[in-house]
């Protein structure tokens, strides 16, 4: 059974136009030298782009929903988008507390697991025996629970170090700069074998 002529040129100019946008993805790697392709996704090399387990987000919310730190770790564009993930992620843990047998953890578990996905996210939950809830959301869409359990374990740990000074006012926001040193740590270290 042949094809006509137009159906297969119509294939043909349909996989020149599809061939045309993977080629712009790759741009020169160095001027003058040989010429190196290069796939980049949002700006960054592939390879890092999939390699890296990326957090842009982290929160700790108090007993009664009110915010003592929020950091953000992307551009300014997305930061209120990720308040916006953060706010709606407390219906979420509200949620699995009051109804604990809907939801998979027991209610002496601190791990509260994945809240909810949206299309570029993932967001975790963590609870505190005192009710303050810890919130991380991450652009890495395969995350393992063990990675997620520790990174809350070690902020959690951070956590209490930043609550337990002497100046620290209980119930209010968290502006301790070796606090944010920290996490920033804490975050960057994250998916990676070191532990502490």
């Amino acid at each position: 059974m042949q094809q006509s002529p137009a159906r297969s040129e119509a294939r043909y100019s349909v996989g020149i136009g599809v061939a045309d946008s993977l080629l712009a993805l790759f741009r020169p790697r160095t001027k003058g030298k040989a010429w190196i392709p290069e796939l980049r996704l949002r700006g960054r090399p592939a390879a890092a782009a999939f390699a890296t387990k990326m957090i842009v987000c982290v929160a700790v919310v108090g007993h009664q929903n009110n915010p003592l730190y929020l950091q953000s770790f992307t551009e300014a564009d997305d930061a209120l988008k990720l308040h916006h993930i953060i706010h709606c992620s407390l219906d979420v843990i509200d949620e699995r507390i009051n109804n604990p047998k809907k939801s998979g953890p027991t209610l002496n578990e601190a791990f509260l697991g994945l809240l909810y996905p949206t299309e570029n996210y993932k967001v975790y939950g963590y609870l505190t025996n005192t009710k303050v809830k810890f919130i991380m959301v991450t652009t890495d869409l395969d995350v393992k629970d063990a990675d997620v359990r520790t990174f809350f374990r070690r902020f959690h740990a951070a956590y209490v170090d930043a609550v337990s000074n002497p100046f620290h006012v209980p119930g209010k926001k968290i502006t301790s700069k070796a606090f944010a040193q920290r996490v920033s740590s804490i975050v960057k270290s994250f998916g990676s074998a070191a532990t502490t």
